[in-house]
């Protein structure tokens, strides 16, 4: 279990690397889109954009979007009642590692908070870039180049804050256990 566990933690550190790069990228493209969109307003009938005038305005907000990314991560947090600030140069939150015996504890829930609490900081790499794909899906969407729905974009984007602290929504879900 131990191996898994820095496994897993290692897998958050590379994505906790990864993710600002992605961001910063998402950003240039963005705002190198906004630019060329704002270009082709000069030549209405070549423009792709034409059914679309929005778009290049859409992509100049989103580069500020992806540039403060964790800014609005960290608003989305608080919104969802969390304490965990996101930061896109570490890791959102360090737990304490109690992996060395699963069955202490006073029964099945105890277990099962030991073991999220172990794999945390893999959750919350993963719903952070959850979030990100979200974003980036909302995009591909006002671009009108994906099938999506905006709803389902931001049910994604739902679940990644959901994901962002599961100590606190597996207590809150233990908390029925009978």
């Amino acid at each position: 279990m131990e191996g898994l566990v820095n496994l897993t933690n290692d897998l958050a550190q590379a994505g906790s690397w990864l993710l600002p790069t992605f961001c910063y990228f998402a950003a240039m493209s963005c705002f190198i889109g906004a630019l060329w969109g704002f270009y082709r307003y000069a030549t209405p009938d070549l423009n792709p954009n034409r059914t679309r005038p929005w778009v290049p305005w859409v992509l100049l907000v989103m580069t500020g979007v992806f540039i403060s990314f964790n800014v609005v991560l960290s608003k989305s947090l608080v919104s969802a009642g969390s304490d965990i600030r996101a930061t896109l140069s570490d890791q959102a939150t360090s737990y304490d590692s109690t992996s060395g015996d699963l069955l202490s504890g006073t029964g099945p829930k105890d277990a099962i908070l030991v073991i999220v609490t172990d794999f945390a900081a893999f959750f919350q790499v993963f719903g952070a870039f959850s979030c990100f794909f979200a974003v980036v899906a909302w995009i591909a969407v006002v671009k009108g180049r994906a099938q999506r729905g905006f709803l389902s974009c931001a049910i994604q984007y739902v679940f990644g804050v959901i994901l962002m602290n599961p100590v606190q929504e597996a207590n809150w879900l233990l908390s029925y256990w009978p």
